[in-house]
């Protein structure tokens, strides 16, 4: 048999790519492990996330292609995914920073609907299903072989994969493997969504939070901001963390890929040039920090050097991935009519706080409508 859709990899993207593809069409989910839903299980610590109501593409996602995110997001909105889970029954609410939010707190609601969604949609998920390589034949049919050689055909394929970071949650470098056979362009990746160590001992303020503004600089371009975010920060040690910190790490990779400083050694670049300007509130800043830097109404700025980011086991994403200049607007590769590849496994990452799984619902919707309107 050959089916007219393979999705690859049962995560958010995934699932809503079955949903939102023709209900008379041969599809299937191939989902490399027995328990494909931890990811979802996860999303809002459990409390299911769903997306945020304020969304500028180009300020809340980091991209090389700014252009492209517009794109994308204009087919398919929050306020698309918003009606989609009303209609289903699935009540919403907003939070702060404007994240949407399951009003029962429990992932498991956020994953009964999609599963459902599927099985009305005549959508099967095959598990244990571990995708190794895809061909495209002469006649212009998939096909899809898993680690035992098993084939599957198809005139259509979705690739939905999570990333390197997170590896306890059986994370995946098949994506990566897919394009690269392809020939398609690939950014080499890094962990990222995660702390980021400083040069100085911070013990003393360990696990104290100070809401501030911050703001990143470069020695060698001093007077100019790259990246700049008002929210709370925690002292850890030697680390700095929580969302704003998380924003930080996707900021660095995207200045260092657009001064092509990812060609030389990035690591060591980061250790004598970048730091962040810490802005402090005096009114709202504990007596802890304020004695630590010593601040004071004529003192009211603290300059703090970076290392680098904390283990992949502790990075929530990875930068960067497939690069988007390989992709039309419809997230099909250019080079290969009829493959695409949606969610995390492309050079697109949103900030913390419910950015990107609209990235999910997005990219998966915009996939699965091409394929609608051109199948045959």
């Amino acid at each position: 048999m050959i089916y007219d859709v393979v999705v690859v990899w049962a995560w958010a993207a995934g699932l809503f790519s079955g949903i939102c593809l023709k209900k008379n069409l041969k599809k299937i989910i191939l989902e490399k492990t027995a328990k494909p839903w931890t990811k979802v299980l996860m999303s809002g610590w459990e409390r299911a996330n769903v997306s945020n109501a304020d969304i500028e593409p180009t300020r809340d996602y980091f991209t090389q292609n700014k252009k492209f995110l517009h794109s994308i997001f204009s087919k398919y909105t929050n306020w698309d995914i918003m009606s989609f889970f009303a209609e289903s029954g699935v009540e919403i609410v907003e939070e702060d920073r404007s994240r949407l939010i399951l009003k029962s707190w429990d992932s498991r609601e956020l994953l009964n609907c999609l599963l459902q969604k599927l099985k009305k949609n005549n959508c099967p998920i095959k598990l244990n299903f571990d995708v190794k390589d895809i061909l495209k034949t002469e006649n212009s049919i998939f096909e899809i072989k898993d680690s035992l050689w098993e084939k599957i055909l198809s005139k259509n394929v979705i690739i939905s994969s999570w990333w390197k970071s997170f590896p306890q949650i059986w994370t995946t470098w098949e994506g990566y493997n897919i394009a690269k056979s392809f020939d398609l362009e690939i950014i080499s990746p890094y962990r990222t969504l995660c702390w980021m160590a400083t040069k100085r001992d911070l013990s003393e303020i360990s696990w104290v939070s100070v809401d501030l503004q911050m703001k990143l600089f470069d020695k060698n371009f001093e007077k100019k901001v790259i990246y700049s975010e008002t929210w709370p920060l925690l002292f850890t040690h030697f680390w700095i963390s929580w969302p704003i910190v998380h924003n930080l790490s996707n900021a660095i990779w995207e200045y260092l890929n657009s001064k092509k400083i990812l060609e030389i050694d990035f690591e060591k670049y980061i250790l004598e040039n970048l730091f962040v300007e810490l802005k402090f509130d005096l009114e709202k800043t504990p007596k802890r920090v304020l004695k630590f830097f010593d601040l004071s109404e004529e003192k009211k700025i603290e300059i703090l050097e970076l290392q680098n980011w904390r283990s992949w086991k502790e990075a929530k994403a990875t930068w960067w991935w497939i690069s988007t200049w390989e992709l039309d607007n419809h997230m099909q590769a250019k080079k290969i009519p009829w493959l695409y590849f949606v969610w995390e496994v492309v050079d697109v990452t949103g900030k913390t706080w419910w950015f990107n799984l609209q990235w999910a619902w997005s990219s998966a919707f915009v996939a699965s409508e091409n394929i609608n309107k051109n199948i045959f």
